[in-house]
């Protein structure tokens, strides 16, 4: 009977040891995600806290609804895009809102069709005076590795950068975003809840494939040995 040989052996353990223990990481990203999922829902469906009163405390607040009480600044809205709405291209409108304590946050009111970026088109919707909005308030705020800066000419946001929003529009903000909930606007736009966070979960199905190539792995080293042991 003919033993494979050692580099043959070698070769395969460290595939082997190499897919199980990516398997294994995948499933620790799991259950790392599966928390994050279910505490992200917790603090979206729970009662919505006055942010005002919690300014300080922002980091604590991710992925947590909140109520807001102030005065929209419409003159200083900014766009972020391209952001789709039932198949449909388009923005979502971000609008400061001064509290009533001096605080200014963003709100992402929601998604517009492009040939209405221009204010004058949906007017009716641009709420005046004092306005309660609730949302879900997002203080993580990083720029993708393939995300694209600021875009001058079209002025145009491709990420929640407070920092560069702020300077464009001459105020102070909050480094946070609220992102409104599913009330309807008046004239029907901005179409609210549409930026409501989301997390996917595929550590499962990328932990069976790590799985399933080992066991391939080992299937072809059995039959490639075998083989070997028929051809003598």
């Amino acid at each position: 009977m003919r033993r494979p040989g050692p580099w043959s052996i070698c070769l395969t353990l460290f595939g082997l040891i190499l897919m199980l223990s990516l398997g294994v990481w995948q499933m620790q990203r799991k259950a790392w995600k599966d928390g994050l999922i279910a505490e992200m829902a917790a603090g979206i469906s729970a009662p919505p806290l006055p942010l005002a009163e919690r300014l300080g405390d922002l980091p604590a607040l991710n992925y947590r609804a909140v109520r807001l009480q102030g005065v929209f600044l419409h003159d200083g809205e900014a766009f972020l895009g391209p952001r789709t709405h039932k198949s449909r291209s388009g923005l979502h409108v971000l609008t400061p809102l001064r509290l009533q304590n001096g605080a200014t946050v963003l709100v992402n009111r929601g998604w517009i069709p492009p040939h209405q970026r221009d204010p004058k088109t949906r007017q009716t919707g641009q709420l005046p005076g004092n306005v309660t909005i609730d949302g879900v308030l997002r203080s993580d705020l990083i720029q993708g590795p393939w995300t694209p800066d600021y875009d001058a000419k079209l002025d145009q946001w491709f990420w929640y950068d407070i920092p560069g929003i702020a300077k464009s529009r001459n105020l102070s903000l909050v480094s946070a975003v609220v992102q409104a909930g599913v009330r309807k606007n008046p004239g029907g736009l901005p179409i609210g809840g549409v930026a409501q966070p989301t997390l996917k979960n595929d550590h499962l199905q990328y932990a069976l494939t790590w799985f399933s190539l080992s066991v391939v792995l080992l299937i072809v080293f059995i039959v490639s040995h075998r083989r070997k042991e028929e051809d003598l």
